[in-house]
């Protein structure tokens, strides 16, 4: 009778129990990869992946959900089953408690599947578009129906999905919004209501509600009469939900620092609510602290003036370029090793004189005291010089007519066009006469006739006289041009140079940092205007612009003993760490370097002149033109790593107090802070943002707008 009412209750029970998980189940719905995934009956196994909703604002929560459905066939014999979510880029990802069962059976024509499904939240950290790769599903099937049989092993891919961020809407944007997505609620307390003057009390402020919890961002917060120090950040997870919500906490540490009423204002917290797609704000009213007189120093109010750094007086102008920056410095070396070869060709027989060209020897026959020309000689030489000047075949001028028509076209008057198709005439009729071949009457007269009409066509054609001297005359205008507007340029830097200079002795620093910038920006390699800029930004309390100008002006001048010096003033110091310059002028280096290699193989080239066998005395000379070969190759080497240390392009400069951001999201938590005016090394860019590490092992995103590059051009 005893255990029959046990057995009724323990039913009763289960019964209870059952119905609370019906209803729980029927309270949340079955997840969409359940009743929306498409079923392939002709597979045992079907293995489907949906995200819901696929269309989110950045930090909205979007469920991605992997299902695995089993026909009765394999679901009794299924040995073992894994499935392998991929790696989700872009998204922060929670996992659920534990995983969701007790679905209904899914029946798609005659075939029933038992599905099993794995949940977990995720959530945009930027706009876009993300594709999430295939997940991965591996089963084992025994070959038989005996427990000792062997398994086979089955794997399947599912499809990707993708999921669209997008950006909450800009025209509507509160300006003091921070990056908080969700349906949020804000409550702050401290931790006293009265304190003393240095003695600090903790002020926590909670945001809870739905959303991406872990990157909730820090509220703003000011303080009058108080220090505020940003503590300890605590997050608080709802339990068994996939509905991701919960509460973060902030501490700061505010520190009195005058006796009375202490107000800390009210603290605003605007956030997007996505389901509403609009902007809120979530409020905490402000607080009082009575605070008593304490023994905090007092801080010194009286004006003391520190003398402001001395600034470079003169202008130099842009310094030259570093000789390797030169295509001819490459091209000498290239050239260095053939004075052998020189040597060798210069050693060789000469090749005979070039026969003179036929003006010349029409000039030899022109000169008085020579033997009289056979006047077909005369012919000869007059239309081959001809043809040379007007750039024709000599054949094509052979007839008077084609010779005065080539004429003209190269430019020459009509009469002297006309009087060489008239001598040439006479020169065929006193050739070509019955005995032209012996005769030599006329033949000195013809010559000089002859010499004196190809002068005339020399002079006023322009075959060659014009392109002789268009091209240098163009050179000449253009580089007096160039000079002139360099000389100009030059004047007008000089002169705001010399304005800034005077603008910061008479305490206007901001007017001076203008100025230098101005020359700076025209002239980016005036390594003065980089220094002076770096000074007056310095006296004007713009810390990280003055590293820029110092580091710049030091980059440009390694040997700058005045900027080097400044650089440790901000902690920033030349020597050690990613700022490091090396003392050594790499532009120097790479000059002696080329020297030892270009008379290196002058020397080695110069025994090769004598035939006969070296003497001791050559034997020395090349191996001490060997051994500054090597020097040569170990200064090139040296002046390549410093070039490459000094024009580093992925140094920059922080350019106010910044935390860096284990994601690139403005919501993402801290990781490091790195302060105004240090120096850190580009990673990797996202977007508007930066992924840095700075000196001692700090990595993290940084906004790329607070970061400003001093690669040196």
């Amino acid at each position: 009778m005893r255990r029959a009412a046990w057995c009724r209750r323990t039913l009763a029970a289960v019964a209870a129990l059952a119905a609370v998980a019906t209803a729980a189940r029927a309270q949340r719905g079955e997840p969409a990869v359940v009743t929306r995934a498409p079923i392939d009956t002709a597979a045992a196994v079907n293995f489907r992946v949906l995200v819901t909703p696929d269309t989110v604002y950045v930090g909205q929560q979007t469920t991605y959900e992997l299902g695995v459905f089993l026909d009765a066939s394999v679901r009794d014999r299924l040995r073992r089953m894994e499935a392998v979510a991929p790696e989700m880029r872009g998204m922060m990802a929670y996992d659920p408690p534990a995983p969701r069962d007790g679905f209904a059976m899914r029946t798609v024509g005659h075939r029933r599947y038992e599905p099993h499904v794995y949940e977990r939240a995720i959530f945009p950290l930027s706009a876009g578009r993300f594709v999430i790769h295939p997940a991965r599903l591996v089963y084992a099937l025994p070959l038989s129906y005996s427990f000792f049989s062997r398994e086979e092993t089955y794997e399947l891919r599912s499809d990707s999905v993708v999921v669209v961020a997008l950006d909450p809407p800009l025209a509507t944007r509160p300006p003091d919004w921070s990056g908080a997505v969700g349906t949020l609620r804000i409550a702050a307390r401290l931790d006293s209501a009265a304190t003393r003057v240095g003695d600090p009390v903790v002020l926590t402020v909670s945001v809870a509600g739905r959303g991406n919890v872990k990157l909730f961002p820090r509220p703003r917060l000011v303080v009058p009469n108080a220090t505020v120090v940003p503590a300890d950040e605590r997050v608080v997870m709802a339990p068994d939900s996939l509905d991701i919500h919960g509460t973060k906490e902030f501490d700061w540490v505010v520190t009195p620092t005058q006796a009375g009423r202490l107000v800390i204002p009210g603290i605003r917290y605007p956030f997007f609510d996505p389901e509403n797609a609009r902007y809120d704000v979530a409020s905490a009213p402000a607080m009082t602290v009575a605070v008593a007189p304490g023994t905090l120093a007092s801080a010194d109010t009286g004006v003391h003036r520190v003398p402001p750094l001395t600034l470079r007086s003169a202008y130099r102008g842009p310094l030259a370029p570093e000789p390797y920056s030169h295509g001819a410095f490459w091209l000498v070396l290239l050239l260095a090793p053939l004075p052998a070869a020189a040597v060798r060709l210069a050693t060789r027989p000469r090749r005979p004189r070039r026969a003179p060209t036929a003006a010349a020897r029409l000039r030899a026959l022109a000169r008085p005291g020579g033997a009289a020309p056979a006047a077909r000689q005369v012919r000869r030489l007059f239309l081959d010089a001809a043809a040379a000047r007007l750039r024709v075949p000599a054949a094509a001028i052979a007839e008077p007519r084609a010779l005065r028509h080539a004429a003209r076209r190269a430019g020459t008057s009509d009469a002297t066009a006309a009087g060489a198709a008239a001598l040439l005439e006479e020169l065929d009729a006193a050739s070509f006469a019955s005995g032209a071949p012996r005769a030599t009457a006329g033949g000195a007269d013809l010559a000089v006739r002859a010499d004196r009409a190809y002068r005339a066509l020399e002079g006023e054609s322009r075959a060659l006289g014009v392109r002789r001297w268009t091209g240098p005359l163009a050179l000449v205008i253009a580089g007096a041009g160039a000079v002139a507007a360099h000389a100009a340029t030059a004047n007008g830097d000089a002169a705001r140079f010399a304005r800034g200079v005077d603008a910061y002795h008479r305490g206007l620093f901001t007017i001076a940092v203008r100025d230098f910038a101005a020359v700076a920006d025209h002239a980016p390699r005036a390594a003065d205007a980089w220094a002076n800029l770096g000074t007056a930004a310095w006296a004007a309390s713009d810390t990280a612009r003055a590293v820029v100008g110092w580091q710049r002006a030091l980059r440009l001048e390694p040997l700058a003993g005045d900027v080097r010096s400044r650089l440790g003033l901000v902690g920033a110091g030349a020597d050690v760490g990613l700022g490091a310059v090396p003392a050594i002028p790499p532009g120097l280096l790479a000059l002696l370097g080329a020297a030892l290699w270009v008379g290196a193989w002058l020397t080695l080239g110069w025994p090769r002149r004598r035939r006969h066998a070296p003497s001791p005395r050559r034997r020395r000379a090349a191996a001490l033109a060997a051994g500054a070969l090597a020097l040569a190759l170990v200064l090139g080497g040296i002046a390549a790593g410093v070039e490459r240390r000094i024009a580093d392009p992925d140094l920059v400069v922080i350019a106010r107090d910044e935390s860096l951001r284990v994601l690139p999201a403005l919501a993402a938590d801290r990781a490091a802070t790195l302060r105004t005016g240090e120096i850190a090394r580009v990673l990797e860019r996202d977007g508007s943002w930066t992924r840095v590490r700075a000196d001692g092992g700090r990595e993290g995103w940084a906004e790329s707008q607070r970061l400003e590059a001093i690669a040196r051009d």
